[in-house]
């Protein structure tokens, strides 16, 4: 211990001498570790963190797969049933409705939208989630017919009802039904992000027998000494079962059983391991760098270590000594790095876009700063062990008959031009995966949305409305007259919109394009046409709209017409260009029929009135869907068109929706401008920060090269200046330089294009409209990074033709 703290006090008072070598070398392990530390934050809280659930690693989802159309899809509530009262493999199981319901929560104050998800009552029992006031739901809650129960989430605990605990136990209004609230969740506990409160499957509006829709995940624990490979070959075997028994419903489905995971988090690990490997080539670029200050450095003590050495200090005392002083480097510049981390964090989190909102929960716990120090000390001791041995290597007799200049930068000159070489190849890789990221997020902007967005103004306004069963109970007059009435009362507020100053056109539709979650859609069959070959019958995605939707967003219209009031009583329909091409390729769409249900016992046969164009509904990057439109009655989100800012607008609009029911909440107000750009920030986001860590790596490498050239330029000093005694043109000195950087670079990039190669399979997932080897972006990136490599030994080049050769002649 006494020899370590005199290795620290030697060590701090040698870094204090050179304070320019100092601050250089910090820094550039500041920004190396710094980005490591960031990004390593937020791996480690979305993707490393174990699930906040009793004994996640047993835990396994089980659901549907449709393919090739839907890859992951739900279970119905009758093979849910089968399965819990059947299967051997699991101790526990539970479920909960995938995909949330809207409800308007009225009361005291503003009214609100809020998301309601569905969950049985062994669900939260089985994850170890407690409530932290009242109590889970009872088993008797899961019949239908129930008492109506709610339990809140810690979000809407905190925000609606300022966290106070007596609210367990009171009714809230949810579309003007009483619901008891008999419990809140604990915080960061939710099985889907997006849920305000949960209802138990007593107040579930399906059959929760029936074999035909799919709307549960179920969740099971695995038995002590149970493989996950055998549960999956039970449930395999419970699927055919359920196949046999009802072949009509189960045709083409598969089933998978997978472990646990945060289904918001899945998406983001391919983008966040992209983004950890870039941070890590930029820490090992740094490294290179700070391998060659030393290199330099040490080259200047050689003689200050031969006196040490004639001494009778061991090798293993002097490499001690230098790897002190390099892992000291390494530690200031982590301590650095971690003030950098910090900033750039909080400027990281602070463009996180909402789709990826689950990325500001990243924080520098215990974890991260138990990496940030394993990194520091790895880097010290990695960057300070070669030139410590390379040091004592050297011939230490010769160095002190030479005097104070050493003999040893030759044979440093190889390890030099390795490291830029080295530098220029992991430099390469991340600039074409920031190219690539960039040049398919452009490809993505070119794409044309299928409609037109400048001046619409978009806001969601729901009206508490019937549920699907007892609407599906209504004979076919009555469901008419329903929705009149709900026309009627969208166009009273659409009319009086239509007289604020600026608005040109009110339109509406009840779910708006480019969303992410897969909502109202059912398997159809075409009249007059066979089901395809296996059972395989094509999904239709369900759209409902208000009679001027089409025109306000300049959705053209192929074939046929829109829709007027008369097709509220009739079974009409609108189809998009993409499944007319695909079903009629050879005939007229219109006037054909399709059963939109064809799996329930009732036909429903619509007939096609008009052919719209193709509008992405699930995103730029998304192919077009089969898409079916009915004409609506109460579309939930109103659509206004705008002479000006559409913003401008949006209180006087909510003025009117108020003044017709002060209980009609007014959300997600929006322009459709904006819808489009929300809809592609992940891209871009993860675009951005590739290109940023790119262009880090970048900077470093050419920082590198400058200091190799540079010590080069210096160590030939005599060298060049014989060459210019004898008649050397200083065209010819400065080509001597820039060809040896430009040799190196070729080398360097040659290297990093095999290795680009090789890692850009990984960035597959993320491409839009650019292939992963992509000659334009390889050779682009190669060009970039041959010049800024010559750029940077252009100073070097320069000092070199300003040698005064009879100076140089003296040197030495």
């Amino acid at each position: 211990m006494e020899n370590l703290l005199q290795d620290i006090r030697h060590g701090i008072r040698t870094l204090a001498k050179n304070p320019g070598f100092t601050a250089v070398a910090i820094l550039t392990l500041a920004l190396g570790i710094g980005a490591n530390t960031a990004i390593f934050s937020v791996v480690q809280n979305v993707l490393l963190r174990p699930l906040p659930y009793l004994q996640p690693e047993r835990l396994v989802e089980i659901a549907n797969t449709y393919p090739p159309q839907v890859p992951k899809i739900g279970l119905s509530p009758g093979d849910y049933a089968d399965w819990r009262r059947q299967n051997s493999s699991f101790s526990e199981m539970g479920s909960y409705a995938w995909v949330t319901q809207g409800f308007n929560l009225t009361g005291e104050i503003e009214p609100q939208r809020i998301q309601a998800a569905y969950a049985d009552s062994g669900l939260f029992p089985m994850l170890g989630i407690r409530t932290i006031a009242g109590r889970s739901f009872l088993p008797e809650e899961d019949r239908a017919g129930s008492a109506p129960v709610v339990i809140l989430s810690h979000r809407l605990w905190q925000g609606r009802f300022g966290g106070d605990p007596r609210v367990v136990g009171r009714s809230i209004s949810l579309d003007k039904q009483r619901y008891t609230v008999v419990g809140v969740l604990p915080a960061g506990r939710q099985l889907l992000r997006s849920a305000d409160l949960w209802m138990p499957y007593g107040q579930f509006d399906d059959d929760l027998t029936e074999h035909v829709h799919h709307p549960f995940v179920a969740i099971a624990r695995l038995k002590p000494g149970l493989s996950l490979a055998q549960a999956r070959d039970e449930v395999g075997r419970l699927h055919q079962q359920e196949a046999l028994a009802y072949p009509d419903a189960h045709k083409n489905f598969g089933v998978l059983v997978e472990p646990v995971q945060d289904p918001s988090t899945a998406q983001l690990r391919t983008t966040l391991l992209v983004l950890f490997g870039a941070v890590g080539l930029v820490l090992l670029i740094a490294c290179a760098n700070i391998v060659n200050l030393l290199l330099v450095r040490n080259a200047a003590r050689e003689r200050e270590v031969a006196i040490r050495t004639a001494l009778g200090a061991s090798p293993w005392r002097l490499i001690r000594q230098l790897l002190t002083e390099s892992t000291l480097l390494s530690l200031f510049g982590g301590a650095v790095g971690l003030l950098l981390a910090i900033i750039g964090l909080q400027a990281l989190l602070a463009f996180v876009p909402p789709e990826l909102a689950v990325l500001r929960e990243a924080d520098l716990n215990g974890w991260v700063l138990g990496f940030t120090a394993a990194v520091c000390l790895t880097t010290g001791l990695a960057c300070g062990f070669l030139p410590a041995v390379r040091m004592l290597r050297n011939n230490l007799a010769g160095i002190l008959k030479q005097g104070s200049k050493g003999s040893s930068a030759s044979s440093h000159h190889r390890t030099h031009n390795l490291l830029v070489i080295s530098e220029i190849a992991m430099a390469l890789v991340p600039l074409i995966g920031g190219g690539l990221l960039l040049r398919s997020f452009q490809h993505l902007l070119e794409v044309d949305p299928g409609f037109r967005p400048d001046h619409v103004l978009a806001m969601e306004i729901q009206q508490p409305g019937i549920s699907f069963v007892q609407y599906n109970q209504l004979s076919q007059e009555e469901q008419a007259a329903y929705g009149q009435k709900q026309a009627r009362q969208f166009e009273e507020i659409a009319a009086q919109i239509r007289t604020l100053p600026g608005v040109k056109g009110v339109g509406g539709i009840d779910e708006l394009p480019l969303g992410t979650e897969l909502r109202k859609a059912g398997r159809f069959v075409v009249e007059g046409q066979p089901i395809p070959t296996g059972g395989v019958r094509p999904i239709a995605e369900f759209r409902t709209v208000s009679l001027d939707y089409f025109s306000l967003l300049g959705i053209p219209l192929r074939a046929g017409r829109s829709f007027d009031e008369d097709d509220f009583k009739q079974k009409n329909v609108v189809i998009n260009e993409t499944m007319a091409r695909r079903f009629w390729p050879q005939a007229d769409a219109l006037g054909q029929r399709i059963n939109l249900c064809s799996l329930d016992p009732k036909p429903c046969w619509t007939t096609i009135i008009g052919i719209a164009g193709n509008v992405h509904q699930y995103g730029l990057d998304h192919a077009p869907t089969y898409d079916v439109y009915f004409a609506g009655g109460w579309t939930p989100y109103f659509l206004v068109s705008t002479a000006s800012d559409p913003l401008s607008i949006a209180a006087a609009v909510a003025g009117v929706v108020h003044k017709f029911d002060p209980n009609l909440p007014v959300t997600r107000v929006m322009t459709m401008d904006r819808l489009i750009s929300d809809s592609v920030s992940p891209r871009r986001f993860s675009s951005v920060l590739v290109a940023i860590f790119a262009g880090l790596a970048l900077l470093l490498a050419a920082i590198g090269i400058y200091g190799v050239m540079s010590y080069t330029v210096s160590r030939r000093t005599q060298e060049i200046g014989v060459r210019m005694a004898l008649g050397a043109q200083l065209a010819s000195v400065r080509r001597m330089i820039l060809g040896e950087t430009l040799k190196l670079t070729l080398i360097g990039v040659a290297l990093g294009l095999a290795g680009a190669f090789a890692a850009a399979r990984f960035l597959t997932s993320l491409l839009f409209g650019v292939g992963m080897y992509d000659p334009a972006t390889f050779l682009g990136v190669a060009a970039l990074l041959t010049t800024v490599g010559l750029a940077a030994s252009y100073i070097p080049a320069r000092r070199a033709m300003l040698v005064d050769p009879i100076v140089a002649l003296r040197y030495e």
